[in-house]
């Protein structure tokens, strides 16, 4: 995915380069620096030293670092520590990436599917199924939670809602105060915009479609 994330695969924790045209390294060579400001940009205006920084998000001070300066792009799991640290959404750290046009079409076959964010606590991973995520009105994923494992807690900008569709195993979904038990099959609409999270506590691995408008990682 050559999106405001990260361009290395992760799978089953352990990370990967995949080899990339010139033009994708050169895109996510400039992502890395947009994400890299925007969170400078924010940590400064908070007068927030670096090692704050690094203590209040479990981020370690060279990891930030390198993201500020564009090093690297970092992980989504980062990038969530890093926002929640800064008391800001993620579209925040973010902003300023939707600056030119998303391709009308694009076609992702499982060979080419090289971000999978892996959960470590949760046992739980994320598959991107598409492309340019950030510039686009939907953002669809492919979640797989281990038994015993959750996903992360997310909490979305207003206005920002979600479809879950089980396609194998069962998962309990917490959104806001309330649990939904969903089988395959089952499938589930609601407001992102509340603090929700996949539990799954059977004995298999459970599989769902998540589709997010506006995109919201």
């Amino acid at each position: 995915m050559t999106t405001a994330v990260v361009s290395p695969s992760i799978r089953k924790g352990k990370r990967s380069t995949p080899s990339l045209p010139a033009k994708s390294r050169a895109v996510g060579a400039a992502l890395a620096k947009t994400i890299g400001a925007r969170l400078r940009s924010l940590r400064k205006s908070q007068g927030l030293r670096l090692l704050e920084l690094t203590k209040t998000s479990g981020v370690d001070a060279a990891t930030i670092s390198r993201i500020e300066t564009g090093r690297m792009t970092g992980t989504l799991e980062s990038h969530l520590k890093l926002a929640r640290a800064l008391g800001v959404k993620l579209t925040e750290l973010y902003a300023g990436l939707e600056t030119s046009p998303a391709k009308a079409a694009v076609l992702q076959t499982p060979a080419g599917r090289t971000d999978v964010y892996v959960h470590q606590t949760g046992k739980s991973t994320i598959a991107m199924l598409t492309a340019d995520v950030l510039r686009r009105k939907l953002m669809p994923v492919l979640i797989t939670v281990e038994p015993g494992g959750t996903t992360h807690e997310e909490e979305a900008r207003a206005g920002t809602e979600k479809f879950i569709y089980v396609l194998e195993g069962s998962l309990e979904a917490r959104v806001g105060s309330e649990a939904h038990q969903l089988k395959r099959g089952s499938a589930l609409y609601f407001d992102a915009s509340l603090p929700h999270l996949l539990r799954n506590a059977g004995t298999k691995a459970a599989r769902c479609i998540a589709v997010s408008t506006p995109p919201a990682l």
